[in-house]
């Protein structure tokens, strides 16, 4: 909006270009909104304006506003002001438009291009979010809980966030992904620290004592990650018929479930195997799951005919139930 005319014969007294905010103390840039009379309304520069916008011209009796920029709004379960423990996650709000002491704004689309607006709030402006403007997608809060990291992340915190705003949260296909997830997510990490007592075997100072510990923990480590991974695979490949969903099962799971089924069964019945048998009857491939070479040597688990690759199989594996579970997350 144009200077008043009460201001176009006058010359300013100053120009204002950054401020400092009292409730962070930090320095930020502004630039003109708007002018009532006295009252000239900055707004903090957005990452759209340009890079050096126009200082804003300061008149004898001037009364500045700095305008509230609003950038995210955090979704809560606690009504309570401050309470942190039912904080969610965090939408990108931008602005749609303003009318009558009201500004609107929505919700950004996850993958939507985002310039770095902000919606800007005068004082006394009522801040609306009109039926439909707040959209909460699945995607979105698996990337927020990404965030900076890198590799796998927990999926449980995921599906646990997305079905608080689902009718399946504390139903039945919802305790179903949870369960699922959490065997996940235990697997990866079980393989995770698979990973890491591999790399201290390589240590060439270990002396006999070290190594003994390290690969014995490596065993154990390795039949619990396959215990769980077998059991999320095992609902991978149930879900449609217990949920009633119609969602795919992964190439990959199919072809390896036969194997991981096999491996996960000798070790969640060790004790039969130790005594030769299968199903309580003398077998020529018990024993060969007691066989560590491939392990050690290959990062391959080898039982009978069956084979699992640490390297190159189990993440693949991992990575496609978890697309899986989020596909039967969505589909409510």
């Amino acid at each position: 909006m144009t200077e008043s005319a009460s201001n176009i014969d006058k010359e300013p007294i100053g120009w204002l270009q950054d401020v400092t905010l009292a409730r962070t103390g930090e320095s930020v840039r502004v630039v003109f909104d708007w002018r009532d009379g006295s009252k000239v309304f900055v707004r903090q520069a957005d990452p759209g304006d340009a890079d050096n916008p126009a200082r804003v011209p300061i008149y004898e009796g001037d009364e500045l506003v700095v305008m509230e920029a609003i950038s995210h709004l955090s979704h809560q379960l606690s009504p309570e002001v401050g309470d942190t423990t039912g904080y969610l996650f965090a939408s990108r709000v931008v602005p749609v438009r303003r009318q009558d002491g009201r500004v609107f704004a929505r919700t950004l689309r996850h993958g939507e291009a985002d310039n770095g607006d902000r919606v800007h709030v005068r004082p006394g402006d009522d801040l609306q979010l009109e039926a439909g403007s707040i959209v909460v997608e699945l995607e979105e809060i698996d990337a927020f809980e990404h965030q900076d990291k890198t590799g796998y992340v927990p999926l449980t915190p995921v599906l646990w966030t997305w079905l608080r705003f689902t009718k399946d949260a504390g139903a039945v296909k919802g305790r179903y992904l949870l369960a699922a997830a959490r065997r996940l997510d235990a697997a990866n990490t079980l393989f995770e620290e698979v990973g890491k007592l591999k790399i201290l075997l390589d240590d060439e100072k270990l002396a006999g004592p070290a190594i003994r510990r390290t690969v014995f923990t490596l065993v154990s480590t390795v039949e619990l990650a396959v215990v769980a991974l077998g059991r999320v695979l095992d609902m991978v490949m149930q879900a449609s018929a217990l949920l009633g969903v119609v969602v795919e099962v992964p190439a990959t799971v199919h072809a390896k479930r036969p194997a991981v089924v096999e491996i996960r069964n000798a070790y969640e019945h060790i004790e039969d195997r130790a005594l030769g048998q299968v199903r309580k009857k003398p077998h020529a491939d018990a024993l060969t799951i007691f066989e560590q070479k491939d392990l050690l040597a290959k990062d391959q688990i080898t039982y009978s005919t069956h084979s699992l690759n640490l390297q190159t199989e189990v993440p693949v594996l991992i990575q496609e139930a978890r697309d899986f579970l989020k596909l039967v997350a969505h589909d409510v």
